[in-house]
C-alpha cells in the first residue's frame, strides 16, 4: 500500500500483536539471528569495526543531547544483543534497553546490563525524561510506527535526541532480488520506508531532523579526514537524528 499524501509504504495484511510477540519472543532467538548475520550482515562479524561505529553513535547522541556533564541518561528500544548498550555504558551513558527477546538479550543481561521487556516496566522503575532513544532497525517492524514515536517523544526531554535507523526501500515495490527482499519482507516488515517518508513521519511526532555531527574514533588521519568530508556533505538516507521540539 501507499500513501497519496505523503509516499509511505506499507503492506496491508500484517500479523497480530500476538503474532509479533511470537516472531521475535521465539522464533528469532539468539541462535537464529547469528545465522541469520552470518549467512547475510558481514559486517556484524567484524567485532571491532562495530563497536567503533557504535562508539561514534553513542558520542554523538552525547554532543547532541548537550546534557551538561551529566551522565546519557539513553534508552536503546529494541536493542537486541546489547552491543550498543555495552558500548554506550562504557563510554558512561546511563543505558537502559527494551527487548522482547528473552533469548537475545540472555548474554547481555548476565553483563549486568538493564533490558527492559517493554515501557510499561521502563515507567515502573520512575526514570525521568531521557535525554537520548535509539530506535535502530525497529520501526519497520511495528504496525503503528507514528503511535511509536509519540510515544517515545513524550518520554523524552525537551530538545532530547531520538536516533532512527531504518532499511532504505526507496524504489523498491516488488523484490527483484533478496537484497531488495530483506528491505520489505513480509511477516517481519510491515513498513517501507525512504529517506523522504521517515524525515515526514518524525517530523508529524514532533520531532525536527537534525545534521549527523561528526565523531572520531581512529588515529589515522585519511579516516578523520573523511568524516570531516561526510560532515560537510550528508547524502540523505535513512539513519536520521531527530531532536524533539522545544516549543
Amino acid at each position: 500500500m501507499q500513501c497519496s499524501q505523503c509516499g509511505m509504504h506499507w503492506h496491508r495484511n500484517v500479523i497480530s500483536d500476538t503474532s509479533v510477540a511470537t516472531v521475535y519472543g521465539i522464533w528469532a532467538d539468539a541462535e537464529q539471528a547469528r545465522r541469520f548475520e552470518e549467512a547475510h550482515v558481514p559486517n556484524k562479524q567484524n567485532q571491532k569495526a562495530l563497536r567503533i561505529q557504535m562508539a561514534k553513535l553513542a558520542l554523538r547522541l552525547e554532543h547532541l543531547a548537550k546534557q551538561n556533564g551529566r551522565p546519557l541518561q539513553l534508552l536503546d528500544f529494541g536493542c537486541g544483543d546489547g552491543v550498543f548498550l555495552s558500548v554506550a555504558r562504557a563510554l558512561g551513558a546511563d543505558a537502559t534497553g527494551i527487548d522482547v527477546s528473552a533469548s537475545r538479550t540472555q548474554a547481555a543481561r548476565s553483563d549486568g546490563l538493564t533490558i527492559l521487556p517493554d515501557l510499561a516496566a521502563l515507567d515502573a522503575q520512575g526514570r525521568g525524561p531521557l535525554d537520548a532513544v535509539v530506535l535502530s532497525q525497529v520501526l519497520e517492524h511495528v504496525a503503528d510506527p507514528l503511535a511509536l514515536l509519540r510515544t517515545l517523544h513524550g518520554r523524552l526531554r525537551k530538545g532530547g535526541i531520538l536516533f532512527v535507523a531504518v532499511p532504505n526501500a526507496h524504489g523498491v515495490s516488488v523484490p527483484q532480488n533478496f537484497h531488495q527482499f530483506t528491505l520489505v519482507q513480509p511477516i517481519e516488515h510491515m513498513n517501507a520506508f525512504s529517506p523522504v517518508t521517515l524525515r515526514l513521519i518524525g517530523q508529524k511526532a514532533g520531532f525536527t531532523p537534525v545534521r549527523r555531527p561528526s565523531a572520531f574514533v581512529t588515529t589515522k588521519s585519511g579516516e578523520v579526514l573523511r568524516a570531516a568530508a561526510n560532515w560537510v556533505w550528508q547524502r540523505r538516507n535513512t539513519d536520521i537524528f531527530f531532536r524533539k521540539k522545544k516549543a
